[in-house]
């Protein structure tokens, strides 16, 4: 087309009343277009693909024998897996100094390897930041530790990207109202009923009136069965 001089112009539907020749020729064969034309071979997909897997599988496994390493290191385990251990229930096992929970590797009490973890199932840009449920459901495919979801909690709640750029879908709060200033006592008053005790001189209870503006407290016995009525005439008679 490059050989030709032309100028392609858009003319609407409604205003092209002229029949275009071209787009009414019924004798195009379109069934047999392009049939068996291949522009990149097979053999090209197969090896870069072979390329980045074996990249990836390579990568994957010195990461995973550094960290084994570095499990192995570190002897110390918690009271939670030493229990599961003695069990012998068959979900909890030991194998090449490595502690395995239900098929899970047993991560040590050490902050660099569980960060290192935290990190990575989680700042890479082919994790892509998940939340703390899709992460926690990653990281157990392959590692457990005791305390693992409050620690993925704390580590997405605390990361700085996802505070900048992820939508709060939480409704906002409302305006705050904050209480009258009272001018003097006894204008708004809190009452509380202490009880059953044990009775003395016929009386189980205690009323407990406080003065919200001086904080004065008046105490009156009364019995556990009081009513609204009884609570009036103590307030009349004795503030």
């Amino acid at each position: 087309m490059q050989d030709y001089n032309f100028t392609l112009k858009y003319i609407p539907r409604k205003t092209n009343t002229k029949i275009d020749i071209l787009s009414r020729k019924d004798q195009v064969n379109t069934k047999e277009d392009n049939k068996d034309v291949q522009l990149l071979k097979d053999k090209l997909w197969q090896q870069r693909m072979t390329a980045e897997i074996t990249m990836i599988q390579r990568r994957t496994i010195i990461e995973e024998s550094d960290r084994l390493k570095e499990i192995k290191r570190n002897t110390m385990r918690e009271k939670e897996v030493v229990q599961a251990l003695k069990k012998e229930d068959g979900l909890t096992w030991e194998e090449d100094e490595v502690v395995y929970m239900k098929g899970r590797v047993y991560v040590p009490n050490n902050r660099k390897i569980k960060e290192e973890i935290l990190k990575e199932n989680h700042d890479l840009a082919d994790v892509g930041h998940l939340g703390q449920y899709k992460m926690l459901e990653l990281i157990k495919r392959t590692y457990w530790w005791p305390g693992l979801k409050e620690d993925i909690k704390k580590y997405v709640q605390g990361c700085f990207k996802c505070q900048q750029n992820k939508v709060q879908h939480q409704s906002k709060a409302g305006e705050l109202h904050p209480l009258e200033i009272l001018e003097g006592p006894w204008q708004e008053i809190s009452i509380d009923i202490i009880g059953p005790l044990p009775k003395s001189n016929g009386m189980d209870a205690i009323v407990v009136i406080v003065d919200q503006f001086t904080k004065i407290i008046r105490l009156k016995a009364t019995t556990i069965n009081i009513s609204l009525e009884g609570i009036a005439k103590i307030y009349r008679d004795e503030i």
